[in-house]
């Protein structure tokens, strides 16, 4: 367990940045406790694991692409297939298959340890706003060989046909994270809608944020949004964020990315809204049925929310929608609330203060566009 050094909340020792991050925010004051009481013990109770799963993999796959080498240079020193021993790219394949076939079901129990870390690290970091996290990714424990690994599968194809799956709760309903016919968020119908997607006929969920803050409902969520047939391309990766406020919007506005998104037919009843910064302006591109309210809206102040959540990220070719008493936005981005990477030990604050900066973000973008009169004594 780690040293406390006695200010304010109390601060580990040898981590500065949870330190600084338990006095930004009220919420965040228990978090070094938090780390050092729950995270740090359970994390390092689960290393041993970690460390046993991922060289049982990395061992099976060098099996596997020895095994595949050495059959390929005795046909080829026995002529049976001369030259086959160098033609690489049927090397290369037969490789990855017998990895798959040798090693899969090792590589399957690494990714259930990661999803496991993930939904630890980040339950933990959502505990103290009370908000909920979900990997929404299936449960993999007691999958040793691909005889069980074949029952799961089975067992979740039955579930899903009788509609027994199972469900996560969200401020907007249920979601069945193994039934792809629903989003667990509006925000990606709103969006659909509104045209600010690319034409795709495939999506995927995962890591599923949701809660209320000031009566605001939201919804988080990572999306993978693709084509289907033999041609398939992956058309969006990235955030989709669906906020509820408390109180309607008088107008219909619609922002992106300046170059992204063009006046077409979703747009009909639509005015050019010009920003009071003219750098926003040139960086953003704005409609709205509402001139006054989409200027009042997108102040410099809110929109420098929505820059600082598109630069954390590292994301881009941010857009939204506003409209009734929804934001509902999308931004491009690699994959987030990783939680850290399970090749490295699982004892690292890092990986909670990740969690907690990014939720912090979260929680700036909504307060930001809470009416005043509203959050009162609500924060």
């Amino acid at each position: 367990m780690s040293e406390l050094s006695g200010k304010g909340a109390g601060a580990v020792k040898g981590v500065p940045e949870l330190e600084a991050i338990a006095a930004s925010r009220p919420e965040f004051e228990h978090s070094v406790h938090i780390w050092s009481d729950v995270l740090m013990p359970e994390l390092g109770r689960r290393e041993a694991g970690r460390k046993a799963s991922i060289n049982r993999a990395v061992r099976n796959s060098v099996i596997a692409v020895l095994g595949v080498l050495v059959i390929f240079i005795a046909l080829h020193i026995a002529g049976i297939m001369d030259g086959l021993a160098f033609n690489f790219p049927i090397m290369f394949f037969t490789m990855m298959m017998a990895v798959a076939v040798f090693a899969g079901v090792a590589w399957v129990r690494v990714f259930n340890m990661k999803s496991q870390t993930k939904q630890l690290v980040l339950s933990a970091a959502c505990a103290p706003l009370g908000f909920r996290y979900d990997t929404l990714h299936p449960n993999l424990d007691g999958i040793e060989d691909f005889s069980s690994l074949g029952d799961r599968l089975s067992e979740w194809m039955k579930q899903h046909n009788s509609g027994g799956s199972p469900k996560v709760q969200t401020p907007f309903g249920e979601f069945e994270p193994l039934n792809g016919d629903r989003a667990p968020t509006p925000a990606y119908e709103i969006l659909k809608a509104a045209g600010l997607f690319r034409g795709h006929s495939k999506s995927r969920f995962e890591d599923l944020i949701t809660g209320e803050r000031a009566g605001a409902k939201f919804a988080l969520v990572e999306a993978t949004l693709a084509t289907s047939g033999k041609n398939s391309t992956t058309v969006f990766q990235g955030i989709l964020v669906h906020i509820e406020y408390p109180e309607r919007f008088l107008g219909r506005t619609l922002m992106a990315r300046s170059g992204w998104w063009k006046r077409g037919r979703n747009a009909a009843g639509l005015k050019k809204v010009d920003l009071i910064s003219k750098e926003l302006d040139r960086a953003f591109t704005v409609y709205s049925t509402d001139q006054v309210e989409a200027r009042a809206l997108l102040s410099p102040d809110r929109m420098e929310r929505l820059i600082a959540l598109e630069r954390h990220f590292s994301g881009g070719k941010l857009r939204g929608i506003f409209e009734d008493g929804h934001m509902s936005l999308v931004l491009e981005a690699g994959d987030q609330f990783e939680a850290g990477s399970i090749f490295r030990p699982l004892v690292d604050a890092s990986r909670f203060t990740s969690a907690l900066t990014e939720l912090g973000l979260v929680c700036d973008l909504i307060d930001g566009f809470l009416t005043r009169d509203w959050v009162k004594r609500r924060l």
